[in-house]
């Protein structure tokens, strides 16, 4: 008699791990273009305030609705609980002061390296080794993205640093580490739990420093702005990329583990591009065919782990 689970419902797991990545590509996607116009109206931990507020408030309701009021209770103890949230609220911080110090261009070229940053973080936490065909689906990924950056060089001119690259890629370890103790420091609970936890953990400290630079005049408050399209562009997101996206992260990371759940973040680019011709940016062949490359690489990686389930 074996243990585990029957092939088909593994291949279901699987399938659905897919899904969820392709959701969180396209949402996190869509961050990208977002976030810049966000960035005109207000100041970055102010927004990024706003944005957790409402992702905890969207995944309150999701919670109360798929498992009930009880399971909004927070077990895992205060120590965890804030450092989860530490770890999540400082990647946001980190990540956006590392785009807002850097060459455009070179943070798009530093950001390919985002997986290796990842792959390296959990081996040297876990010690656990790569997947069959990491490698290739790797090498995919970093090709597509090289394409995107590549098509970004020669329409720019020379590459040039901010400064900043090297926060971009240290964000990458503080997501790592956040979304490999999301799934260690919980017993049973769900994703959906694990991620509400966090986000509100992460409210808690955003909240805090909000409050500290507009009380020393280093930020404005962000109930100044009144445009009501600039507000529904930033619930929007917040809604399906703080919100949604985070959790269905953690139903990716869960199944496929951290490290190949890491790939997919070379997505983000190929369908930031997409978001962005609504807003008037037409894609180049560079960036088409860089999309393609790295979506075949996460496609591949996908493909050995049903075969190796199959089997």
């Amino acid at each position: 008699m074996t243990g585990g689970p029957a092939p088909g419902r593994g291949r279901h797991h699987m399938l659905g791990a897919f899904a969820a990545m392709v959701f969180v590509g396209v949402s996190w996607g869509a961050n990208v273009p977002v976030s810049k116009v966000m960035l005109e109206h207000f100041d970055v931990v102010p927004m990024l305030t706003i944005r957790t507020l409402a992702a905890v408030a969207t995944l309150g309701v999701l919670l109360v609705l798929a498992e009930g009021v009880r399971n909004l209770r927070i077990e895992i103890g205060l120590k965890r609980f804030l450092l989860i949230g530490l770890m999540m609220s400082g990647f946001f911080t980190v990540f956006i002061a590392g785009i807002r110090f850097s060459n455009p261009i070179s943070a798009a070229a530093v950001q390919v390296a985002g997986p290796l940053v990842s792959a390296a973080t959990v081996r040297l936490v876990t010690g656990a080794r790569f997947d069959p065909g990491f490698g290739v689906a790797l090498a995919l990924t970093l090709t597509g993205g090289a394409i995107l950056a590549a098509g970004s060089l020669f329409g720019r001119g020379a590459l040039t640093l901010g400064g900043g690259e090297i926060i971009v890629l240290l964000s990458n370890a503080i997501w790592t580490l956040y979304s490999l103790k999301a799934q260690a420091w919980f017993d049973r609970a769900s994703q959906l739990h694990r991620a509400y936890v966090a986000s509100l953990s992460a409210l808690g400290w955003m909240s805090v420093l909000t409050l500290v630079l507009i009380g020393l005049g280093w930020a404005n408050s962000p109930f100044g702005v009144t445009d009501g399209w600039v507000w529904s562009q930033l619930l929007l997101v917040a809604v399906f990329s703080s919100g949604v996206g985070a959790y269905l992260w953690n139903v990716g990371a869960s199944r496929l583990g951290v490290a190949i759940a890491s790939l997919w973040v070379n997505l983000v680019p190929f369908f930031a591009v997409l978001w962005s011709m609504t807003y008037g940016f037409i894609p180049n062949a560079y960036q088409i065919a860089g999309g393609l490359v790295a979506l075949s690489g996460v496609v591949y990686m996908q493909w050995r782990r049903l075969q190796t389930i199959k089997r």
